[in-house]
């Protein structure tokens, strides 16, 4: 290639790049805003929520700083002005590496987001994340959500009374529904619970919403004996019989 083919080529190359850049920035924005309204509407999909959100974080640092390195490459090509012929060929093997590099890995990003099972995956990681133990024989889902469901109603009731000591939770709380995390926090804060079973329960809250949004429903004897302990736990800080 001559001069005026090289500097149109990589000129142009640095702008499609860029344009791609600011497309996939602006469809990010609008994916986080839309992860947030879900876990806003459902509060068991904000740990999911949470996990989508830093995944698609860890690709767009990595797309941003292969496309700042490929316009870079670029624009060395386009100014390089040592007419060294093996070193201007080094710059654009290297830009032309970039280039194909950042594609690669917008279009892997795109699918990714695109992927109408991505809540679903999501879910059974959180799930596996926070198993007690996978590989011990099947308990009872039965038991398990009994469990919760009163540790639950137990949150609701004592966190949320202890929200309204503050008007700006109570004003929250009569937008929407207060999240179990939050409640738990909001426990731990008025020194009910411990450090140790506010882990726990925040353990347990988000094992529940990784099963039930997940498409295994596996839980263990261990699981079931980790939510009975929980509640008793509960139960036993804030007096209840």
């Amino acid at each position: 290639m001559n001069e005026n083919q090289v500097l149109y080529l990589f000129s142009s190359a640095s702008q499609v790049i860029a344009a791609i850049y600011g497309l996939i920035i602006t469809g990010y924005i609008f994916l986080r805003n839309e992860l947030d309204r879900k876990a806003d509407k459902d509060d068991s999909f904000e740990e999911i929520v949470e996990l989508l959100k830093s995944e698609y974080f860890g690709s767009i640092i990595n797309i941003s700083v292969t496309t700042i390195f490929g316009i870079s490459a670029c624009f060395l090509v386009i100014v390089d002005e040592i007419q060294n012929n093996f070193i201007l060929t080094i710059l654009i093997n290297i830009s032309v590496a970039t280039i194909i590099t950042v594609l690669l890995l917008v279009i892997f990003f795109v699918i990714k987001i695109l992927n109408p099972n991505s809540l679903k995956i999501a879910s059974n990681r959180l799930r596996n994340f926070t198993a007690n133990d996978s590989s011990n024989e099947r308990g009872s889902l039965e038991n398990f959500l009994t469990s919760y469901n009163e540790i639950e109603y137990i949150l609701e009731k004592y966190g949320t009374a202890f929200s309204k000591n503050d008007n700006s939770d109570f004003q929250y709380q009569n937008r929407r529904k207060i999240a179990k995390t939050k409640l738990v926090y909001i426990l731990f804060n008025e020194e009910k619970i411990t450090s140790s079973l506010k882990d726990n329960l925040i353990k347990l809250i988000t094992l529940r919403n990784g099963l039930i949004h997940g498409t295994n429903l596996f839980v263990s004897t261990n699981d079931v004996l980790f939510s009975q302990i929980v509640l008793e736990d509960l139960k036993s800080a804030l007096g209840i019989l």
